[in-house]
């Protein structure tokens, strides 16, 4: 059973930033060491598909939480009433 997340969205927008650094690190990583294995010389385009995919994987994380929580939302709050 998945448990519902709880967090602000002032938690869930700073956690984005982690997510982003953890995964490009981990991208460029993985690129290089594939790269190295693969390829045996030192070529730049595996580090620069393995930081690309870790800004997207991590950009997808944080549009999918940011936007259920938006979801998540009562509308009545997002109205803007006149004031008389």
């Amino acid at each position: 059973m998945v448990t519902p997340d709880k967090r602000t969205f002032e938690e869930r927008y700073d956690s984005c930033f982690v997510d982003l650094g953890v995964k490009t690190i981990a991208g460029l990583l993985i690129g290089g060491m594939l790269g190295s294995f693969f390829l045996r010389s030192a070529r730049k385009w595996p580090l620069f598909i393995g930081g690309g995919t870790g800004v997207g994987v991590a950009y997808a994380n944080c549009e999918k939480s940011l936007n259920e929580y938006l979801r998540s939302l009562e509308p009545d709050n997002c109205l803007i009433k006149k004031q008389s």
